[in-house]
């Protein structure tokens, strides 16, 4: 990139090079407006590029239904629109039911699904062993819930694909520099600070990930971040297909475009840090509610003591600044339950493991959108671990706004004002 002087300004800068951020990049400047964006390691090499990959409208909250209905539309047709390989695949999603509770919860959610126009169906017991013929006979499946439209991508791949092609539209990019500030005068956004310099933008974007809270706090928005680490294990390539995302109780299961399985158990560790204290009252409940899938890590703050001189664990994606390390438990959890519901799946050998931090909120849905208190400033975080198939649709839902347009769902209950 070009040296920058001071008196220079551009039309938006984002703040985080996730797909949140390097989607609304590509939309903004294929629109024609000058885009700067920030990333503090490399793209996709935080939770953006390091999730499951499975991009579903089903089992959401339906205040997050649009959204996914939304980005489902333009997963089908980004490969053209981007000229790049995304590994994307529409195989549908499966989530198994083992009880008579678990069918009656589906059938719930299903029934409101059809007034949105869902194509959900609900499997019986039969019926999953026909889309699944190496289910396991033994495995008490009573049915399932089954949407056909949803799919899967390469995590980081996608991430990439959207800022190189943001790139070739026009957009700029500074890679391993960290944000310090965000600038405000008046009640308005004037920019960012990093290394001493002001970058200066009348509308800055906040994509932050897990570090959102911290630049958003500095303007008086109180935003209770948390930060989850989820941890996935990548095994062996099949030899046969496994077309479709598979959610078994705790553990979900996708096939990559390298006939890989990856595998990741539901939930995972709250690493204690400051901020665990802050906001400790916000996450009371699901604490109590879900103790298995939300362990507490009070030994974090020694972990960089700890694992000095250890070798960092095998991956397929660039490590980040943070250096997460995956929970070796949560991969052998996440064996033993694949092999339980797929016996033929018992031989094959983990060949990487990695871990991200998931940024996560109280209620669960994500903070998008602009804040009535700073001018110019919008938000798009805290999409708690379900935010990879939402990307292109928010990227283009904040585009839509800058640009003052109408955006393409909608996004009211999402405000990033709404803990006070």
């Amino acid at each position: 990139m070009k040296p920058v002087n001071d008196t220079e300004h551009w039309d938006v800068i984002i703040v985080g090079g996730g797909i949140m951020g390097c989607s609304a990049a590509y939309y903004m400047s294929r629109a024609g407006l000058r885009v700067l964006l920030f990333e503090r390691d490399t793209p996709g090499s935080a939770q953006s590029g390091r999730n499951l990959g499975f991009v579903r409208q089903q089992a959401r909250d339906f205040r997050e239904v649009p959204l996914a209905m939304g980005a489902i539309r333009l997963w089908q047709d980004l490969e053209r629109d981007l000229d790049r390989k995304l590994g994307w695949y529409q195989g549908g999603n499966i989530v198994l039911a083992l009880s008579e509770d678990d069918i009656a919860q589906q059938f719930a959610w299903q029934k409101e699904a059809q007034g949105y126009g869902l194509d959900t169906q609900i499997l019986s017991a039969a019926q999953v062993a026909g889309k699944l013929p190496g289910l396991a006979p033994g495995s008490n499946v009573l049915g399932a819930m089954f949407t056909a439209s949803d799919g899967r991508a390469e995590p980081a791949q996608a991430t990439r694909a959207f800022l190189d092609a943001a790139v070739e539209h026009g957009a700029e990019v500074i890679l391993g520099q960290r944000v310090s500030k965000l600038e405000t005068a008046a009640g308005a956004i004037t920019g960012v600070r990093c290394a001493g310099r002001l970058y200066r933008a009348k509308t800055v974007i906040c994509a932050a990930g897990a570090k959102s809270a911290a630049l958003l706090r500095s303007l008086g928005i109180v935003l209770p971040q948390e930060i989850i680490r989820a941890t996935v294990a990548k095994t062996e390539p099949l030899v046969v297909p496994f077309p479709h995302c598979v959610s078994c109780p705790m553990t979900g299961i996708r096939q990559a475009a390298d006939g890989s399985l990856h595998l990741s158990v539901a939930g995972g560790e709250y690493d204690v840090r400051m901020d665990s204290v802050r906001y400790a009252r916000w996450y009371m409940k699901v604490r109590k509610e879900q103790p298995e899938a939300s362990r507490i890590n009070y030994l974090s703050p020694l972990r960089g003591i700890l694992s000095r001189g250890a070798p960092p664990p095998l991956a397929d994606i660039p490590p980040t600044s943070d250096c997460v390390p995956p929970n070796p438990t949560r991969i052998e959890q996440a064996l033993t339950e694949t092999t339980d519901f797929f016996p033929a799946f018992s031989n094959l050998r983990v060949r990487a493991s990695w871990a991200g931090y998931i940024d996560t909120l109280p209620d669960m849905i994500p903070a998008i959108g602009p804040v009535s208190t700073t001018g110019g400033l919008l938000v798009a975080t805290g999409f708690s671990g379900h935010g990879f198939g939402l990307g292109p649709m928010v990227g283009r839902v904040l585009s839509q706004l800058i640009q003052g347009k109408q955006p393409g769902a909608d996004i009211s209950q999402f405000s990033p004002e709404r803990f006070g």
